[in-house]
């Protein structure tokens, strides 16, 4: 009996570990931006949380940032954290150069 309870005990610890560890992988992967239109990114992966200017009249951002929360702000004990967003930098044709984490501006 005090076999199966360890190895229950094992597995169960496994898996939470695994859990735990597949939690900590990152939401947003690079490549699902970079060349890409904010329309293109934004029916995949639904509206931004953070825009630093408006769209043009297609709907399309252009020489701006546009950011998607990766991790929320907290208030803790011996503080508070901020909110951290992944930006990704879309030139003036609209198309998306590069991502970048940071916290919201002005925030």
């Amino acid at each position: 009996m005090k076999g199966i309870l360890k190895r229950l005990t094992a597995i169960t610890l496994t898996v939470c570990i695994g859990f735990a560890m597949s939690g900590c992988s990152e939401k947003y992967d690079e490549d699902d931006y970079i060349g890409k239109t904010s329309q293109e990114i934004t029916s995949r992966f639904g509206e931004f949380d953070c825009v630093t200017a408006p769209p043009d009249e297609n709907g399309i951002y252009r020489n701006c940032k546009c950011g998607y929360t990766i991790e929320e702000s907290e208030q803790g004990f011996l503080g508070s954290s901020e909110e951290v967003l992944l930006f990704i930098s879309f030139d003036e044709n609209g198309v998306a150069q590069s991502c970048s984490e940071g916290n919201r501006p002005g925030g």
